[in-house]
């Protein structure tokens, strides 16, 4: 499963995030702008629940703003929508 949002207000450089859960962890892709570029940084995170937490405390994202898209394809990078 793979999910984005915009953030409402950039927090210092980070405006959009996606989370990646693949079979084994969830990452968190953090981006400096909205356009399709691959990610600034990233964290790793046991749980989706984890995940989600810290874009609420730290982002200030709530559930209404995540859009869920397709996985990426074998050999595509994860923090890339195509």
């Amino acid at each position: 499963m793979r999910m984005y949002a915009l953030l409402t207000e950039p927090k210092g450089d980070i405006s959009k995030v996606m989370i990646y859960e693949s079979k084994y962890r969830v990452y968190l892709f953090l981006f400096e702008t909205h356009e399709n570029k691959g990610a600034n940084a990233d964290y790793c995170y046991e749980t989706l629940e984890e995940a989600m937490e810290f874009c609420n405390e730290e982002l200030n994202i709530v559930e209404e703003q995540w859009v869920v898209i397709n996985d990426p394809k074998d050999g595509e990078q994860h923090d890339i929508i195509y």
